[in-house]
């Protein structure tokens, strides 16, 4: 399934002035099979064919066979190549890079419970192979999507949590997934031969996002489309921000083309919603939605984005509303 014009279009409205900087390059992509991945996929394709921008981007994927599969249009496309591999272990010999993106990491839950030495390992040892391979393909520039789970648990008494949030006292060392993203920033920041810019990445929606995985925005739109009622296990009181995938796009070739070497930029929505009205909202009246839970223990999960704004200029280009209605319409 291909994502509507409409978000393309916007895509280029927002990037035009972006296009001196990517034309001709050479990227490499980790993670490009994923949900960030596949966004930025069709956004190169399609700048790539009404554009002439000429990016050439190289995919590294653990499953490209079933990419070509379930995405033959992306797969298929002239300027962009696969190759299979490990994170930990992959190497292209004799390459060149001019960027670097790196978004491969699993953020399955499941896996950070049932195995938390496997999602340290995975992150850090991705981290460490991405320094050594833009040293060998004299990589100008990389673009790391962090997690927002890097700052730790926010304080309920914090209405956003921004850049210089460092000394968390809530912040759990035990959480696999949330030490490894920081110590991975860290580690980037150190040993990066080039310049690196990380974005923290927090909630999204739309096309490709998976509904059936732990994200609570996928999920009820999976039970909208089976005409299930919606389940929430919670109070349904925690606070939630979902930034649009078209949006998330903008925002990470923006902060690649012109983000201060080094620095730390959230990427997500300030616009608090709880959960019990998204599931409302995604529901449109026609569900019924189930609390379960009664528990007083909420959790809020929302970034401050001022830097961002104020730095590159960026914005919302999506509201929560019509968020939805594309997810919907793309699955149906």
């Amino acid at each position: 399934m291909r994502i509507d014009t409409s978000d393309l279009n916007m895509l280029f409205k927002q990037l035009n002035s972006e296009f001196f900087y990517y034309k001709n390059k050479r990227i490499f992509l980790t993670g490009g099979t994923g949900f960030f991945g596949k966004w930025l996929l069709e956004a190169f394709s399609f700048f790539n064919s009404n554009y002439d921008l000429n990016v050439q981007v190289t995919i590294l994927s653990r499953s490209p066979e079933k990419f070509r599969i379930d995405f033959p249009h992306l797969y298929n496309e002239n300027s962009f190549s696969f190759i299979s591999g490990d994170i930990k272990y992959f190497d292209i010999p004799n390459a060149r890079f001019d960027l670097i993106i790196h978004a491969a990491t699993d953020a399955s839950a499941e896996l950070n419970r049932k195995n938390p030495k496997l999602m340290y390992s995975t992150i850090m040892d991705g981290a460490k192979r991405i320094c050594e391979f833009a040293k060998d393909v004299k990589c100008k520039r990389i673009l790391y999507t962090s997690s927002g789970a890097a700052y730790g648990p926010q304080p309920n008494n914090m209405e956003r949590m921004a850049e210089d949030f460092t000394q968390n006292p809530n912040f759990d060392k035990n959480d696999a997934y949330a030490s490894a993203k920081l110590e991975s920033e860290k580690y980037f920041k150190e040993n990066a031969s080039c310049e690196i810019v990380i974005a923290r990445c927090f909630a999204f929606s739309g096309p490709h996002l998976p509904l059936d995985g732990s994200y609570a925005f996928g999920n009820f739109i999976s039970d909208a489309l089976n005409q299930s009622d919606i389940v929430i296990k919670g109070s349904g009181e925690d606070i939630r921000s979902y930034l649009y995938a078209g949006d998330l796009i903008v925002w990470l070739l923006k902060i690649l083309s012109t983000g201060e070497d080094r620095q730390i930029y959230n990427v997500g929505s300030p616009e608090a919603v709880t959960i019990k009205s998204l599931a409302k909202y995604i529901s449109q009246g026609n569900l019924d939605v189930n609390i379960l839970g009664d528990t007083n223990k909420n959790s809020r999960y929302i970034p401050c984005v001022r830097k961002a704004q104020e730095q590159l200029g960026l914005k919302i280009y999506t509201s929560l509303e019509v968020s939805i209605e594309k997810t919907l319409k793309y699955y149906m």
